[in-house]
């Protein structure tokens, strides 16, 4: 009886030892913003759908939750983005997000303005995802920047105080 009670107790010890260092085994994933379209714009504002890429470097599918993202452009803040349907990233690989935006001319300056009719966008991208794991729930922190293409839909979008 005694060897069985021992036997239990090391099998418990190594089974608890295990589920700790599940957690260690989760690497964040890759959150960036891939391109902008600009869907339309008009004298007090536009919108934009921000194409975000999430890569998962794990070896397990993660579901999304949530994805809330703030935008800044130029330094200034273009505005925030709450993505609440669910998403799916597969193992070791991407999906894509289609983010809508709209935003106002109004506190965003010619800066802002100019930067649209560049043909690329300098932005930053802060916020934050929630994930379901095998382990339980995760958020996920990111800031990103850069610049990234600027496509506009339907060819034709006039952007106020831009030359056509």
């Amino acid at each position: 009886m005694r060897v069985r009670v021992q036997s239990c107790v090391l099998v418990l010890a190594v089974s608890t030892m295990a589920c700790g260092g599940i957690g260690n085994n989760f690497r964040e994933p890759e959150i960036q913003l891939d391109r902008a379209i600009v869907r339309g714009v008009g004298i007090t504002g536009g919108n934009l759908d921000l194409v975000v890429k999430v890569d998962n470097p794990n070896n397990f599918t993660l579901q999304g939750t949530k994805l809330e993202v703030g935008v800044d452009v130029e330094g200034q803040h273009l505005g925030d983005i709450t993505y609440d349907d669910d998403f799916s990233v597969p193992e070791n690989g991407t999906t894509t997000l289609t983010l809508p935006l709209r935003f106002g001319w109004v506190g965003v300056g010619s800066a802002v303005r100019a930067a649209l009719g560049y043909g690329d966008l300098p932005y930053k991208m802060k916020g934050q995802a929630e994930l379901r794991t095998p382990w339980g729930r995760k958020e996920v922190p990111f800031t990103r920047e850069g610049r990234v293409p600027l496509t506009r839909s339907g060819g034709n979008v006039a952007i106020p105080g831009q030359a056509q």
